[in-house]
């Protein structure tokens, strides 16, 4: 299945240089658009109005509130789950990569797969979003 439409991915990263590499890997190497915030109110509206296919979320975000209070990867997976409009793939990316913090992060965000940062491989990165997006599009998921 091939899409016409580029698909947007959504970037939630707090480190610029990261978030750039995200970026350029998806757009250049996965031929996908991207929406760069780490604004949660632009984050939720954007999921909310069905704007992003797929959402990739740093673990631990420094400077994103919601609603008043500090919000991390994990409790904005579980948010984004909740207000999207159908079923939104979810990507976490962390440095946190001790023994058991995969299935930990997974089972407490909702997200449906975690990259252990720094991820260097740009194709890596875009066959795991491939697969996501082609999983949710999947009539059996």
């Amino acid at each position: 299945m091939s899409h016409k439409i580029s698909q947007t991915i959504l970037i939630v990263e707090d480190h610029p240089l990261v978030a750039k590499f995200y970026r350029l890997a998806l757009e250049r190497a996965g031929g996908f658009s991207c929406l760069v915030t780490e604004d949660a109110k632009d984050i939720v509206a954007a999921v909310e109005e069905g704007k992003v296919a797929l959402a990739l979320l740093d673990v631990s975000l420094r400077g994103t509130q919601w609603q008043g209070q500090p919000i991390d990867g994990i409790e904005l997976a579980r948010l984004l789950k909740q207000r999207a409009p159908g079923r939104l793939p979810i990507l976490l990316a962390t440095a946190h990569a001790m023994a058991g913090d995969r299935e930990r992060f997974l089972e407490a965000s909702g997200a449906d797969a975690y990259l252990q940062k720094p991820i260097y491989d740009a194709q890596q990165l875009v066959d795991t979003v491939r697969g996501l997006l082609a999983a949710a599009d999947s009539p059996n998921s």
